[in-house]
């Protein structure tokens, strides 16, 4: 007899001989058979239970002139085990009322966090909806697939709009476009993103707000926003951040220690446009050395090379790096190992790739799931982050640590139900 709390499951010798013989011979129908009497079992407990459940009801002294009367058939889905048939216990009066499976509940709430985390994770709603009688033992709609997000929409939100008690010392700054869905329309919308670097070199997402990312004024609203929430703006200083006329000023102006940063990327790539094709190549092997350098000296040293070697033939290409030269060798200024983290804005491509890879099978994404699926991404990059600090060099060797990967996702999954 095996003891498994409050339900008992009594297996003789000669029925377990015969189980393992219907294994031997098939075993897709002998798990079947196993999951349809477990499947009866439960029933049948669930049954006693609801109707112990009445008899409390009755037996409570306000319930003195109530009776019984009957049962009600609901099918209900459980996980684990998929569809129930049970006999719902009613009495005369209508004032029961069951704690066990409430009246309106005909899914367990736990398949409901499953579809949120399936879709979350980048399951469309139609999708779930084929495969969900495969994966979960019952068939939802796509609308029931967008209503679980209601499970995980307040943490989502209040982790988005959490207050910043963390001191940061450098933002990566950038925007990002997504399809947004709005009364049966669909257009590409922009999202303002803010990463900050603390003090123990651990990235977190500060902020993801929509917004339009070529307005500098529109950037300066979202720093005001991060200041209001905590961001200590004296300890900034450093910003990360592509070309935005008049992004430098604001940001200069909302945290007056820092300075500012260029991103190589998206400098490299405008000064490439400048450039014939048939000098691309060799242009862009000129700049890498500049990019690369070992220290701030011979970065200076390489762009006169480079100055020297193209300065005549692709001269606008050549003053495309020069005016934004002091911004792209910022961060020299700073330790080593953070070099390549602070040359571009990469961690917030990081950031998009990660949404996008999310969104791409999503038919429509209202802002509302947006948002929910902003934080779920966002708070699995967090203990992602958590786990390599930007200075630790682990990044490179991950197989190690997956194990630790693992339980960062269980982290933030866990974070967003709770």
């Amino acid at each position: 007899m095996l003891d498994m709390g409050i339900i008992k499951l009594e297996i003789n010798l000669s029925e377990l001989t015969q189980a393992v013989e219907a294994f031997r011979s098939h075993r897709m129908k002998a798990l079947e058979a196993v999951t349809s009497e477990i499947k009866q079992s439960v029933t049948g407990f669930f049954n006693q239970l609801l109707n112990m459940e009445m008899t409390l009801f009755l037996g409570r002294p306000d319930q003195s002139d109530n009776k019984r009367n009957g049962h009600k058939e609901k099918n209900y889905a459980l996980k684990g085990l998929g569809g129930l048939r049970l006999r719902m216990p009613s009495d005369r009066k209508g004032e029961f009322e069951s704690a066990i499976i409430p009246i309106h509940e005909r899914v367990d709430p736990r398949i409901k966090e499953d579809l949120a985390l399936l879709h979350l994770a980048g399951i469309s709603t139609r999708m779930l909806g084929m495969i969900s009688k495969r994966l979960l033992g019952v068939e939802v709609s796509g609308m029931q697939v967008h209503r679980s997000l209601a499970l995980v929409e307040e943490n989502a939100l209040s982790w988005l709009n959490r207050p910043l008690t963390e001191e940061y010392w450098a933002l990566f700054v950038d925007g990002t476009n997504f399809r947004i869905q709005r009364k049966g329309s669909t257009e590409k919308e922009p999202s303002l993103v803010v990463i900050g670097l603390d003090k123990k070199n651990r990235m977190s997402i500060l902020t993801i707000e929509p917004g339009q990312k070529d307005s500098a004024e529109c950037w300066r609203e979202i720093f005001k926003d991060l200041k209001k929430r905590g961001l200590n703006f004296k300890e900034v200083r450093l910003g990360v951040m592509d070309g935005l006329s008049g992004l430098e000023k604001v940001f200069k102006e909302e945290f007056p220690n820092s300075m500012t940063g260029r991103c190589w990327v998206h400098s490299l790539r405008n000064a490439m446009a400048k450039a014939p094709k048939r000098f691309a190549e060799a242009f862009k092997k000129q700049a890498h050395l500049v990019m690369y350098a070992e220290n701030e000296a011979a970065a200076r040293q390489a762009f006169i090379n480079l100055k020297e070697v193209f300065g005549k033939d692709l001269e606008r290409a050549v003053c495309c790096l020069e005016k934004d030269l002091e911004s792209l060798l910022v961060h020299y200024r700073f330790d080593y190992k953070l070099w390549r983290t602070l040359k571009t804005t990469n961690p917030i491509e990081r950031v998009n790739k990660e949404l996008k890879r999310r969104t791409k099978t999503m038919e429509s994404l209202g802002e509302r799931t947006l948002r929910i699926v902003t934080a779920f991404v966002a708070l699995r990059l967090e203990y992602y982050w958590n786990v390599f600090p930007k200075d630790s060099g682990r990044e490179k060797y991950l197989k190690p640590f997956r194990k630790e990967i693992q339980n960062q996702i269980e982290t933030a999954l866990t974070t967003m139900m709770h």
